[in-house]
C-alpha cells in the first residue's frame, strides 16, 4: 500500500512540474512573438510528457533502469539539439538555448520524483519557473552591474568558500570569544543581506519609488539612505514627501532584520524579541502607509549605494568591528554583568546593530539569559533609532522634520519599553 501510495505522489509531481514549466514555456512563447520557433513551440503537452518519461524510467526493472534513465536523458537531450540545429541553420543571429536546457532538465525532475526525491524536484522547478518568468529583469541586473560590482561579488564568494571550510571552528583569545569560523560566517550572512537589497536597488531601479528604495536601501546601509535621503529633500523641496517614507522605511527594515538573524541564531532570543519587534515594525508601516498617501511624487532618482557590500573591504571592516563587538560583550558580561552589557549595546548602537545583534545571539547559544540579551539589542536598536533620527533632523528640509519625528520617535519608545517588559 504504502508503495502504491509513493508512486501516486511521484506521478501527481512529475504530472505538475511538466505542467508547470511547459505553462511557462508557451507563456513565454506569446509575450516573445517573432522570436525563431525551435523547443519555444512545445509546451504544456510535451514538457508534461518529457516529465513523466524521467518518472517511467526509474520505474523499469532494477537492473534495467540506470540504462533506461541515461538513454531516455540522451534521447530527450537529442531531440533538443536536432531542434535546434534545424531551426538555427542558416541564421547568423545568436539563438538562445534556454528551452532545450529546460527541456532535459524536466527529464531529470521527472527521474528524480520516481527516486523518491520529490520535495527537491518540485522546488528545482519552482526555481527553474522563477528564472524563466523573470527573465527581462534578470538581463536587466546583469547589465546594471559594473565590472567592479561582479569583481568584488566573484572575490568575496571565492575567498568565503575557499577560506570557511579551513578557518578553525573553535574559540580563541581573552574569554576564549573569538571563534573565526563563526566570525566569518557572520560576516557572509550580513553581506548576503546587504547584497540581497543592493540587488534589488538594481534591478528595480533608484527611481521605482522612494518608499521601496529606501526599503531595499535599509538593508545595505540605514545611515547611508537618512543622509542621502535628508539632503534630497533640502534640495528638492518637491520631493520632501518621498523622502520622509524612504528614511523611515529604511529605518524600519532594522527591525525585521535584527528579528531574522536572531532566528537563524538563537530562536530563544527572537521569541523574546518578537512581540516588541511587531509592535514596531506595524507601527512602522501603518506611518509609512500614511506618508505614502502624502506623498504626490514617489519616483525619483534619489539613493544609489555608494559600495557593494560583498567587497571585500566592506566584508573585512564589518568582521573586525564585530570581532571587537564580540570580545568587549564578554569583557563587559564576566566584568560586569548585565550593566556593562547594556552599556556596550548602547555604544554599538550608535554606528550599527547587526554587530551586537549577531554577538548576543552567540552568546545565547553558549549560555547568556535570553531575556538580557533581548535587552541589550532593544537598547541598541533604540539608540541607533535615535541617531538617525538626529541626522534627518540635523540635515533633512525643515518640512519633513516633524514626519521624520513622528515615525522615529514613537519607534524608539516602543523599541526602549520593550526592553524593560521582555
Amino acid at each position: 500500500m504504502d508503495l502504491v501510495a509513493n508512486q501516486l505522489w511521484s506521478l501527481l509531481a512529475a504530472s505538475g512540474i511538466g505542467l508547470l514549466i511547459g505553462t511557462e514555456r508557451e507563456w513565454g512563447q506569446r509575450q516573445d512573438a517573432g522570436r525563431p520557433k525551435h523547443l519555444d513551440a512545445a509546451g504544456i503537452r510535451t514538457f508534461s510528457l518529457v516529465s513523466l518519461s524521467g518518472l517511467l524510467a526509474t520505474w523499469l526493472p532494477a537492473p534495467m533502469m540506470p540504462w533506461g534513465v541515461s538513454l531516455g536523458l540522451l534521447f530527450t537531450a537529442g531531440i533538443a539539439l536536432a531542434s535546434y540545429w534545424r531551426t538555427t541553420r542558416g541564421r547568423r543571429a545568436d539563438t538562445g538555448i534556454t528551452s532545450e536546457v529546460v527541456l532535459v532538465m524536466t527529464f531529470l525532475l521527472g527521474a528524480l520524483t520516481g527516486l523518491g526525491h520529490i520535495m527537491p524536484a518540485t522546488v528545482s522547478a519552482v526555481i527553474v519557473v522563477t528564472l524563466l518568468y523573470f527573465k527581462k529583469l534578470l538581463h536587466h541586473f546583469s547589465h546594471s552591474l559594473s565590472p567592479a560590482d561582479i569583481q568584488q561579488t566573484v572575490q568575496f564568494l571565492i575567498i568565503s568558500i575557499v577560506i570557511l571550510p579551513v578557518l578553525p571552528d573553535r574559540n580563541f583569545g581573552p574569554y576564549d570569544s573569538l571563534n573565526p569560523y563563526e566570525i566569518w560566517l557572520m560576516v557572509a550572512l550580513i553581506s548576503g543581506l546587504g547584497f540581497a537589497g543592493y540587488a534589488g536597488i538594481k534591478l528595480l531601479g533608484s527611481g521605482k519609488g522612494l518608499g521601496i528604495t529606501g526599503l531595499l536601501g535599509g538593508l545595505v546601509s540605514s545611515t547611508a539612505v537618512t543622509l542621502s535621503m535628508s539632503r534630497l529633500s533640502r534640495d528638492n523641496p518637491e520631493l520632501e514627501g518621498p523622502a520622509a517614507l524612504a528614511v523611515t522605511m529604511a529605518c524600519g527594515v532594522m527591525f525585521p532584520r535584527v528579528l531574522f538573524l536572531t532566528v537563524l541564531i538563537a530562536p530563544e532570543l527572537a521569541v523574546r524579541l518578537g512581540l516588541p519587534i511587531a509592535l514596531t515594525t506595524i507601527y512602522i508601516g501603518a506611518f509609512g502607509l500614511f506618508l505614502w498617501r502624502q506623498a504626490k511624487n514617489g519616483s525619483h532618482d534619489g539613493y544609489v549605494p555608494q559600495s557593494n557590500p560583498m567587497s571585500l573591504n566592506v566584508a573585512l571592516g564589518f568582521g573586525a568591528f564585530y570581532g571587537l563587538i564580540v570580545l568587549l560583550a564578554h569583557w563587559v558580561q564576566t566584568e560586569y554583568g548585565d550593566a556593562g552589557l547594556m552599556a556596550l549595546a548602547s555604544l554599538s548602537g550608535l554606528s550599527d546593530v547587526d554587530a551586537i545583534t549577531l554577538s548576543t545571539s552567540s552568546m545565547v547559544v553558549d549560555g547568556l539569559n535570553a531575556t538580557h540579551a533581548a535587552q541589550a539589542v532593544l537598547v541598541a536598536c533604540t539608540v541607533n533609532t535615535l541617531v538617525k533620527l538626529a541626522m534627518g533632523l540635523a540635515f533633512a528640509a525643515q518640512g519633513i522634520r516633524l514626519w521624520l519625528i513622528g515615525g522615529l520617535l514613537p519607534s524608539a519608545l516602543i523599541s526602549l519599553v520593550g526592553a524593560f517588559l521582555v
